[in-house]
């Protein structure tokens, strides 16, 4: 295997840090999504995905 000359050893360290800073720093403009957020949302979709295996979703929508 040919190792190409010039590059320097300690170059992917240093942008790794210069990425870990830009990533590290929050924006105040960013959505902001707590945990109880994503659990509602987690249950919810669950929930919907139960009733209609089950037919629960078409029966409602045979009522309307």
């Amino acid at each position: 295997m040919a190792v190409k000359k010039g590059k320097k050893e300690g170059s992917g360290i240093q942008q790794a840090a210069g990425l870990i800073r830009y990533f590290d720093e929050e924006s105040e403009d960013a959505w902001h999504i707590s945990k109880g957020m994503i659990y509602f949302v987690c249950i919810v979709l669950s929930a919907t995905i139960y009733l209609a295996n089950n037919g629960v979703i078409q029966w409602l929508g045979d009522l309307f």
